[in-house]
């Protein structure tokens, strides 16, 4: 099944219905954002659609969306996204089954080594940022 996904900033995952005409969609990326929203590319095969302004505005972080944008890139990315996060296909299309598959699956490694933080803080941002990109790259490996 074909999907649009939203990550939200504690890393969960929603599915969102889509309409079918652009001006539409155009109008569900802004509510989904919670402001008109700018575009970014980490896959070919999918748009993130995230919040100008998070950093100079003081908003929450997106850890998941990062982590996943980083996986994507092949890189840890130098900045963060913030608020809830928006994932489409090209275009505003839906996300196809295998891309949809990658975000839940880092989504919820993500969630899962927030988790182990409440327990077992890590030693400092560095060590954080590592544990969560080797969590997101792991979560992807396995679904192939």
């Amino acid at each position: 099944m074909a999907t649009v996904l939203r990550i939200d900033v504690d890393g969960a995952v929603v599915v969102l219905s889509w309409p079918d005409d652009d001006a539409a969609r155009r109008e569900a990326v802004t509510g989904a954002v919670g402001r008109p929203a700018d575009s970014a590319v980490y896959h070919r095969q999918a748009h993130f659609h995230v919040h100008g302004n998070g950093a100079s505005g003081g908003l929450p972080m997106n850890l998941a969306a990062w982590a996943l944008a980083s996986q994507w890139r092949g890189m840890e990315i130098p900045y963060g996204l913030y608020e809830p996060v928006l994932v489409t296909g090209p275009q505003l299309s839906v996300l196809g089954d295998g891309v949809a598959g990658e975000v839940r699956a880092v989504c919820a490694a993500v969630a899962e080594v927030r988790q182990e933080w409440v327990t077992r803080p890590p030693a400092g941002e560095g060590p954080a940022r590592a544990e969560v990109l080797a969590a997101a790259r792991h979560s992807v490996a396995a679904l192939t």
